[in-house]
């Protein structure tokens, strides 16, 4: 079992997890409710795992060369029309993020006070990475928790270690 904690202060960022070998499929969403009410679509990591996405994630975006595309189930990819031409934008985020479910981090993330996102069920991490490290204030991931998106929490690979824990 591992956890990732903050390269900066050392602090732990998730419960214990084990490495799944890739990303699983993302869930479709129904856009009903879910039990505790909220909207966001199932998540793409069970509780306990964790897995390095080898696509690139959030901000920045870029135009797509291919003006009749729009979007896909990877959470830097949602559609996003590009301000400055016809198509939508796509991520050029970093590559290789650590993926979690979100309740993996449960108290030991805040939100990032740099980050002004607006959704209407959750985050929907277009503006960059809208976590910290509850200890010393780093930005360390991005929560995708929007309801038209995957339900997960990417950390950013400079920010974070791997550390095994017995």
């Amino acid at each position: 079992m591992n956890v990732l904690t903050c390269a900066a202060c050392g602090s732990r960022l998730t419960e214990p997890l084990r490495l799944l070998p890739e990303v699983p499929p993302r869930p479709e969403y129904d856009g009903l409710k879910n039990p505790d009410g909220s909207r966001h679509a199932p998540p793409t990591l069970p509780r306990g795992a964790y897995a390095v996405d080898p696509e690139p994630c959030g901000a920045p975006y870029v135009p797509h060369p291919d003006p009749e595309w729009c979007g896909s189930a990877h959470p830097g990819d949602v559609c996003i029309g590009d301000p400055d031409g016809p198509g939508c934008l796509m991520s050029a985020g970093p590559r290789d993020t650590w993926v979690v479910h979100p309740e993996d981090t449960r108290g030991r993330l805040s939100a990032n006070p740099a980050v002004e996102e607006v959704g209407c069920c959750g985050r929907p991490g277009r503006e960059g990475p809208n976590e910290v490290c509850a200890e010393c204030g780093t930005a360390v991931a991005t929560r995708y928790s929007e309801c038209y998106g995957p339900y997960e929490t990417h950390f950013l690979p400079d920010a974070v270690r791997v550390e095994s824990v017995v």
